[in-house]
């Protein structure tokens, strides 16, 4: 700071103390503004994890504000008129949409998965795959994950072939349960081999062990109708007899970061009594946005109140008409593309989609549009860049318009 105000008086001869303080608040602003920006998405994955994952419906999060902007009743029993429990908020409505007998809420998945295995396993073994022993975002791998727990990891079968059998033959009087890990960012194809739910609930339930699933995205409704292939719900699951699952709330059900712990009473009320359980608990703010997405599932108004939905239901043809009129009096292109849902959910699987192709040089023009104010994530395809159109919020329209009309008033790009 002292070098700052020496610079400033040897440039401006006589030192003028409204300019110096004036000099002084610009260059201290940067120290203090949010790093944190609203980014606009068109980069044709829908939950992009670098970018927040899934965007909030502003009328949703509205809903949610008006519990988390004033004291609210999340652990105080308004007709008792005592203390109460978080959970209670969100049991009701899990056990009508998912057919659990207990739920519990973490800050994130690997939360969910480490305090249940914590709760259920500790110092035992618990079975799981090899070819599910997987590695998510930022370098924690389930492994690591099982053994932090307080478990002993014991692998079955091989990378690409696991029988039920395999699980069968490597229960002993150390282990506590059977884990089923969701391989969600990949996929295994060729010659392999892996047991159903069926299979696998069958073989717990005669060597008396809890089948667990980590789930991981989320997956409440079928997505199959979106174009994507078809896989168990998380109700399918429990109906098939699986005693609990864990699973995100920022991916396919398209809220805050969360994890949920869904299944059998006694095991939901041994991980409710574990002392983890406070430190990975989430806050009012999450209670708030998840209740409100799930209501919005129970009452089948998805497709209008979570975003993502919004954008997976939005029809080919209402994409080419946004499209069309964002690239009016401009020179971009309209072109068919392909949307990735992200989030590790579909790891090999797109859906059509529309895009803006915008004419110049891809490397500049990402650059530039990454230096707008928000900045603009696109995609480079066939070193063309792009603009997806699936994945704008409402309010991006009017800003993409406007950027791509300045390019083209100027010299054809932003």
């Amino acid at each position: 700071m002292t070098a700052h105000l020496d610079e400033l008086r040897a440039s401006a001869g006589a030192f003028d103390e409204r300019s110096a303080a004036d000099a002084v608040r610009i260059a201290l602003e940067p120290s203090v503004a949010s790093s944190l920006r609203r980014v606009i998405n068109a980069s044709g994955v829908i939950v992009h994890t670098n970018l927040g994952r899934a965007p909030i419906d502003p009328a949703l999060w509205a809903r949610a504000g008006e519990i988390t902007e004033c004291y609210s009743n999340l652990e105080f029993d308004i007709e008792a008129g005592e203390r109460g429990a978080r959970d209670a908020h969100l049991e009701s409505l899990c056990r009508t949409l998912f057919g659990c007998q207990g739920a519990l809420l973490t800050n994130n998945n690997a939360a969910a998965a480490l305090l249940l295995l914590a709760a259920i396993a500790p110092k035992r073994e618990v079975l799981v795959s090899r070819g599910e022993l997987v590695e998510i975002g930022g370098s924690f791998r389930v492994p690591d994950v099982i053994q932090q727990g307080g478990a002993k990891l014991r692998e079955v079968g091989t990378t690409n072939r696991t029988r039920a059998r395999d699980y069968a033959s490597a229960v002993s009087k150390k282990t506590a349960a059977i884990l089923r890990v969701n391989r969600s960012n990949f996929d295994i194809v060729g010659f392999t081999e892996t047991p159903s739910i069926e299979e696998m609930v069958a073989v717990a339930q005669s060597k008396k062990l809890p089948l667990l699933y980590d789930e991981g995205s989320g997956r409440v409704v079928d997505i199959s109708k979106y174009g994507f292939r078809r896989r168990d719900t998380i109700r399918e699951l429990i109906a098939k007899g699986v005693d609990v699952v864990t699973c995100s709330t920022d991916k396919l059900l398209g809220a805050t970061q969360g994890g949920l712990i869904l299944g059998r009473a006694e095991i939901i009320q041994k991980i409710h009594k574990h002392p983890l359980m406070r430190a990975l608990r989430a806050g009012k703010e999450s209670y708030a946005v998840i209740a409100e997405t799930l209501r919005a599932f129970a009452t089948e108004r998805y497709e209008q109140d979570v975003a993502i939905y919004r954008m997976l239901a939005a029809p080919i043809d209402a994409l080419r008409a946004r499209a069309d009129a964002i690239v009016r009096a401009t020179r971009c292109r309209v072109v068919d593309s392909q949307c990735a849902l992200g989030g590790g959910t579909t790891p090999t699987e797109t859906i059509p989609s529309i895009a803006l192709e915008v004419p110049g040089k891809a490397n500049e023009l990402a650059t530039r549009f990454l230096r707008n104010d928000p900045p603009i994530v696109g995609r480079i395809v066939d070193d063309r860049f792009t603009l997806e159109v699936r994945t704008l919020m409402e309010d991006d329209v009017s800003e993409i318009a406007a950027v791509l009309g300045r390019g083209h008033r100027s010299s054809g790009t932003p």
